[in-house]
């Protein structure tokens, strides 16, 4: 529980940093700093394992690191995405026709009861939803997948992300056997649930705040995460 204690009291171990990490969380792209940051606090780049933040320091380097950041997980998430638009490729396909039929038969029925409103039509769509059952059926395994490969991505790209820090190595990010092997551990297993959770409680509370609520949850959520997965990916290596 030592670690998972830490972790969570990491971002609050010093308000000054917090607070510029809130502010630099804000700002289009400059978010990219505090995406780095994030990451540095996981203990496993330049920044040494402590129970507390790193410093804010070496601006550009963290802001290139936020940015490799961001494109690993968006090159993890690239079969997911193909999956996703395979399927909505295949449902417009299949409705143009079966869609485009019923829309014209409603408004040909609104034209005709003088009521041109558009809940006639999509009164008329819903009562013919079981003609559209088939497309919605045949997509239904390819979204499913689309999903299992999105959670993967989200499982894989903090260890991938970590990789990189810790090499300074692009390419490193995708180093498939160390990946998969560090991964495929019940330590870094219970470290991403944990992470989840507390990202998703943070974030609920979080949100409520206006204007800055959610740069808040980025920043706190984000730290807490790192942090739970450096020390499950150095306890995993210092076990071998």
């Amino acid at each position: 529980m030592g670690v998972y204690e830490d972790s969570i009291k990491k971002p609050f171990t010093d308000m000054a940093k917090l607070i510029i990490g809130i502010i630099v969380s804000s700002i289009p792209l400059i978010n990219w700093i505090a995406k780095g940051f994030i990451i540095e606090s996981s203990g496993m780049g330049s920044t040494k394992p402590s129970k507390k933040m790193p410093e804010w320091k070496g601006w550009a380097s963290l802001f290139f690191k936020g940015f490799a950041a961001y494109a690993i997980a968006f090159i993890y998430a690239i079969p997911a995405i193909l999956v996703f638009l395979t399927g909505i490729g295949i449902a417009a396909l299949s409705l143009s026709t079966t869609t485009g039929t019923l829309i014209q038969d409603g408004i040909m029925t609104s034209i005709m009861t003088g009521d041109v409103s558009a809940g006639i039509v999509r009164q008329f769509i819903t009562e013919n939803i079981y003609t559209l059952l088939p497309t919605i059926i045949a997509i239904l395994p390819i979204f499913l997948l689309g999903a299992v490969l999105l959670l993967i991505a989200f499982y894989l790209t903090p260890v991938a992300v970590l990789n990189y820090l810790k090499n300074g190595k692009f390419n490193k990010a995708f180093d498939m056997e160390y990946i998969v092997k560090k991964s495929l551990t019940m330590k870094y297993l219970g470290a991403w649930i944990v992470a989840g959770v507390i990202t998703l409680i943070v974030t609920a509370i979080l949100s409520l705040i206006p204007l800055i609520g959610a740069q808040i949850a980025f920043f706190v959520s984000g730290v807490i995460s790192y942090s739970l997965y450096g020390s499950a990916l150095r306890e995993i290596k210092n076990k071998k």
